[in-house]
C-alpha cells in the first residue's frame, strides 16, 4: 500500500521487511490507471503504529529510478491536482 508519494519516490506499507538497496518492480494506480516504476530500496523499518499483532507491518522508503518522461509528467499533474483538492478542502466556506 503507498502511504505517501513525492515525484522523487514513495513511501510503502508492507507485510514483509525489504532489503535497502533492492530494485524493485513498483505498480500501483494514479487516478485509476495503471502506473509502474522501477525502484530502489533507500529504508525498510518496522511500522510502530501497527507493530501489534500478526500480520507485523513494515515501512519501505522507494526511490524512483529512471522513470519515463512521460510518466514523470503524469505524476507531476497528479501530485499537482492532489495538492489543489487538498487545499480547496481545507479552506472554509464563504
Amino acid at each position: 500500500m503507498v502511504v505517501d508519494l513525492s515525484l522523487t519516490g514513495c513511501l510503502v506499507r508492507c507485510e514483509a521487511a525489504l532489503d535497502t538497496g533492492t530494485i524493485l518492480d513498483l505498480r500501483t494506480e494514479l487516478d485509476e490507471a495503471p502506473f509502474a516504476a522501477k525502484v530502489q530500496v533507500t529504508e525498510s523499518y518496522l511500522d510502530g503504529s501497527t507493530a501489534t499483532g500478526p500480520p507485523a507491518r513494515y515501512l519501505a522508503g522507494l526511490s524512483f529510478l529512471g522513470l519515463p518522461a512521460q510518466e514523470q509528467a503524469r505524476l507531476r499533474r497528479f501530485l499537482d491536482d492532489e495538492r489543489r483538492r487538498r487545499r480547496d478542502a481545507d479552506t472554509p466556506a464563504r
